[in-house]
C-alpha cells in the first residue's frame, strides 16, 4: 500500500535560467531546502535536476513557453544526496501581488510508487516462474523437484510431502559447490549442460551418479526444460530429479545374462547393437559417440607371433578399454575379429573423445606393447570416431560412420584416430 503522499510547490522565473524565486514546505520536506539554502545558493532547478535529465528539462522549458504548461517525470538530487523520483507539472502563474509571470510547478513524490512497480514486476517474474513450474510438478507429482537459477547459479530442490510442497534443499553458488558430491566426468556434464548445452535445448534428459542425498553414489536422472521469462530475459531450468538406482542395477545385471564375446568378456556384436538402439528409441539420447577401435597388422601378429599371443592382445585392449570409460554408462563391446567398439554417452565435447583416443593409442602402443612382445614390437590401433547427430541416429547409422572413420586412418598411416 502507498501511504504519505508527498507533493511541493516551487516556482521559477520563466527565463531559460530556470531560477527559484519560490518554495513551500512541501518543498523542504522532499528535498529538505529551505528558502535560506535557496536565496542563499541563488538555486536554480538544474541545481536539482541530474545532469541525464536536463535536456529533457530544457525542452520541457521551451513546450511550456509555447502552450504554457508543461509536464515532466524526472529525479532530483535531495539536500542529504538521496536521488528521489517526482512527476512535475509547471504552468503560468500571475503573482496577485507583484503581478508578476513566473511558472508554478507542482511535483509529487513518486519514489514509492515507482519502488512499488519494481517489487510488482519482480514478484509477476516469480509468479510467472511458479505457474510454469507448478504446471510442470501437476504432472510428476512423486518426484523431487529442479528449479535452478542460471543467472544467479542459484538451486532449490523441492517434493510434496504428506499433501505439502516444501523447500528441502537450496544453495548458492552451486556449481562450485556440488562437484564433491558428483564423479568426475558427471560434473563434467552437468557443468556442460548448465553452461552450454541449456542454449541449445528446449529440453533434455540425462543420468548421473552422486551422493548428495545418501552418502554413497546413486544413480538419477534429470529430465528438464528451459525457461525464459518473457519480460525479463533471465533464464531458468524446471525439471525433475528421479532416482534410477534400481533400473540402473537391473539394466547391469541384465547385462550379465545377454551375449558376451567369449574371449574378452565384452558385448558382443549383436548384444552392442540391441544396447545402443535401445538407448536411441528411449532417450532420444543425440549427445553420443561412437569409437571403431581397430588392432593394426593383426595378421602379422597371427602369423609372427602366434595366435595365442594375439589372443592376448586382445584381451589386454579390451581390460584398457573398460578401464577407460564409465562401467554400466558407456557400452564397450568386441564387434568381431580385431574390432571394438566404444559407445560414449552424454559426450562432454570432442575434445574429451580425442583425448580418449589418445590414451587408448598409447596404451597399445607402449603399456600393452611391453608386456606381450619380447622383441621391441610395437602394437598399434586405428580408430575412427562418429558423432550422433540429425541423419546418425541408429547404432547402424553411427557404427557405418565410424568405421569410414576408421578406414580413412589406416589409409593415412594407422596409430593414431579420425573424424
Amino acid at each position: 500500500m502507498i501511504r504519505n503522499v508527498k507533493y511541493a510547490k516551487y516556482y521559477i522565473d520563466n527565463e531559460l535560467t530556470g531560477k527559484i524565486i519560490k518554495i513551500d514546505e512541501g518543498f523542504t520536506v522532499i528535498t529538505g531546502y529551505r528558502l535560506e539554502d535557496v536565496n542563499e545558493r541563488n538555486m536554480c532547478i538544474f541545481d536539482l535536476v541530474p545532469e541525464m535529465y536536463r535536456e529533457d528539462y530544457v525542452n520541457a522549458l521551451y513546450s511550456f513557453r509555447e502552450k504554457g504548461e508543461a509536464y515532466i517525470n524526472h529525479q532530483i538530487l535531495c539536500k542529504n544526496g538521496q536521488i528521489i523520483s517526482v512527476n512535475c507539472y509547471g504552468e503560468i502563474y500571475i503573482d496577485t501581488l507583484t503581478k508578476h509571470e513566473c511558472t508554478k510547478v507542482l511535483i509529487i513524490d513518486v519514489t514509492e510508487q515507482e519502488e512499488a512497480i519494481i517489487k510488482l514486476n519482480e514478484n509477476e517474474e516469480k509468479l510467472a516462474l511458479q505457474i510454469e513450474k507448478f504446471n510442470f510438478l501437476i504432472e510428476n507429482i512423486n518426484e523431487i523437484f529442479v528449479d535452478y537459477d542460471i543467472t544467479k547459479d542459484y538451486i532449490e530442490l523441492s517434493r510434496f510431502v504428506n499433501g505439502k510442497y516444501e523447500i528441502f534443499y537450496s544453495k548458492e553458488n552451486y556449481l562450485d559447490s556440488v562437484s564433491p558430491t558428483l564423479s568426475n566426468e558427471d560434473y563434467k556434464v552437468l557443468k556442460k549442460i548448465i553452461k552450454e548445452d541449456i542454449l541449445q535445448f528446449d529440453k533434455y534428459m540425462v543420468d548421473f551418479r552422486s551422493k548428495l542425498f545418501t552418502g554413497k553414489y546413486t544413480w538419477y536422472r534429470l529430465s528438464y526444460a528451459r525457461f525464459t521469462n518473457p519480460k525479463t530475459g533471465r533464464k531458468y531450468i524446471i525439471g525433475k530429479l528421479t532416482d534410477v538406482n534400481e533400473e540402473k542395477l537391473s539394466s547391469s545385471h541384465k547385462r550379465k545374462e545377454v551375449e558376451y564375446d567369449k574371449l574378452t568378456g565384452l558385448y558382443s556384436a549383436t548384444a552392442m547393437e540391441n544396447e545402443v538402439d535401445e538407448i536411441f528409441a528411449v532417450s532420444k539420447d543425440k549427445k553420443c559417440t561412437m569409437l571403431i577401435v581397430d588392432v593394426d597388422n593383426m595378421s602379422y601378429i597371427n602369423e609372427c607371433y602366434g595366435c595365442e599371443t594375439g589372443d592376448k592382445l586382445l584381451d589386454r585392449i579390451s581390460t584398457a578399454l573398460c578401464d577407460m570409460f564409465r562401467q554400466d554408462f558407456d557400452i564397450v563391446g568386441r564387434v568381431y575379429g580385431d574390432v571394438f567398439a566404444v559407445f560414449i554417452r552424454n559426450t562432454i565435447d570432442i575434445m574429451y573423445v580425442e583425448e580418449r583416443c589418445r590414451e587408448i593409442c598409447k596404451k597399445v602402443s607402449e603399456d600393452i606393447s611391453d608386456t606381450i612382445f619380447y622383441d621391441g614390437y610395437r602394437a598399434t590401433v586405428s580408430i575412427g570416431i562418429a558423432v550422433a547427430g540429425k541423419n546418425i541416429d541408429s547404432y547402424k547409422r553411427i557404427y557405418k560412420a565410424a568405421d569410414k572413420a576408421m578406414q580413412t586412418q589406416k589409409e593415412n598411416g594407422k596409430n593414431g584416430f579420425s573424424i
